[in-house]
């Protein structure tokens, strides 16, 4: 795989993020419960997949030059991702900001959704009989 660089967009970030989410809301249809390691790859894959992109875009804007940006993000991710967002793209930032929260939180809400979707068929199926 060759190196991506920042006009890529999101890319590999949303392919990650989308991994995860329809992983995760099919362990929950089938209402079984995944190994610690698949839910810490759950939660883990698509943070690092935007903390990586967020290094390439600020190595590519100028924005955030301090020595190790990359360990920075990842201890600081909640605080610095709407500061970077709004820094780079101002008024705009609020969508980037919102856009990289749910890449992140991808996986959770993937799983929220199923279970709605579980929930409204098993209700639906038990008010018909």
């Amino acid at each position: 795989m060759t190196g991506g660089t920042a006009s890529d967009g999101l890319r590999t970030a949303k392919v990650t993020a989308l991994f995860c989410a329809l992983a995760s809301a099919l362990y929950t249809i089938a209402d079984t419960e995944p190994s610690p390691i698949v839910v810490l790859f759950f939660s883990a894959a698509p943070l690092l997949a935007v903390i990586l992109w967020l290094e390439r875009d600020a190595h590519r804007t100028g924005v955030g030059a301090v020595h190790d940006f990359g360990l920075f993000l990842w201890f600081a991710w909640l605080v610095v991702i709407p500061w970077y967002s709004w820094k780079t793209r101002g008024r705009r930032g609020w969508r980037l900001c919102l856009e990289l929260f749910s890449l992140i939180g991808s996986a959770y809400i993937g799983a929220a959704l199923a279970y709605a979707i579980r929930y409204c068929a098993w209700y639906f199926q038990s008010s018909v009989n």
